[in-house]
């Protein structure tokens, strides 16, 4: 298979192209070299490599600069999806996108499934939802994959400047305690079981569609500092703290947590989220950061 990746750098790029170079041919591109909401260079690179698959791992993805900066967020999140649908529809090719679970409200209070309806409280989520709607309605061969709590690699994302597990390692050397939310429930994934998951769901040729994909399970995200401190054995206290459902004064759904059932039933493992946890804290202990 033939992969265009494009978002080389990020906590899911890096994932996708160390895995799928193991058996698929890729051409990976940073967001620098190649802007999406360029059509016509987008087009150009488009065509001259040829893939079977477009795997768009770039965006929008600070939550409160989306709040600030919306024309950038839709820019982004949803007018440069359109033009990347497009052009992938007229030559055949399958567009893979990822999505989040802010386009949901949080009001179901358990797991959400895919057909579940989206209602985002945010511009973030809003600028994903059209993105998705964006995609399917001018590609019949797109595949949304929506997930949420993605960690990863020892930088993290480079427009969070990091990930929460990072922060959390960092924090304890500077910090006997730390108040994390305890209101706010969501799913978590491994960047390196997302990239897996995500190859395996283009091996299996899944229809064009929605997916949720994060590792089985949730908490709030006070239990999951707290499982982090423990399994990383950190001098850190956590203090689960009630936000009020808010972030940086940005509306965070309540309860964000994924159901993963639509995947396993094809049959994609998926492990819980304490083991994907474990893992990644290994993987930290192996390069030296813990």
């Amino acid at each position: 298979m033939k992969i265009l990746l494009i978002g080389k750098n990020g906590q899911i790029g890096r994932e996708i192209l160390k895995l799928g170079s193991k058996k698929n041919t890729v051409v990976a591109l940073s967001k620098k070299e190649l802007d999406i909401t360029n059509w016509k260079s987008t087009r150009e690179v488009i065509t001259e490599v040829g893939p079977e698959v477009v795997i768009n791992g770039s965006g929008y993805h600070v939550v409160s600069d989306c709040e600030n900066f919306p024309d950038k967020a839709f820019e982004l999140n949803t007018f440069a999806l359109k033009n990347l649908s497009d052009i992938c529809a007229e030559r055949k090719i399958t567009v893979v996108n990822f999505s989040t679970d802010k386009v949901f409200d949080g009001k179901k209070n358990k797991p959400y499934k895919e057909k579940d309806e989206a209602n985002p409280l945010q511009v973030y989520g809003m600028s994903k939802l059209a993105g998705e709607i964006v995609a399917h309605s001018y590609c019949d061969k797109a595949i949304t994959i929506r997930t949420c709590g993605v960690y990863g690699g020892l930088e993290g994302s480079r427009a969070k400047k990091g990930n929460f597990v990072l922060m959390i390692i960092n924090e304890s050397k500077n910090k006997k305690s730390l108040e994390i939310s305890s209101e706010q429930f969501a799913s978590f994934i491994n960047a390196e079981d997302l990239a897996r998951i995500t190859l395996e769901l283009l091996s299996k040729k899944v229809d064009s569609g929605i997916y949720h994909v994060v590792n089985e399970g949730y908490a709030s995200w006070a239990e999951f500092g707290d499982t982090i401190t423990k399994i990383a054995n950190l001098p850190l206290t956590v203090v689960p703290k009630d936000r009020l459902g808010s972030f940086s004064s940005v509306k965070i759904p309540l309860f964000a947590g994924l159901d993963v059932s639509k995947i396993k039933s094809i049959g994609i493992k998926v492990k819980p989220w304490q083991d994907g946890l474990k893992e990644y804290i290994s993987f930290l202990r192996s390069q030296n950061v813990l």
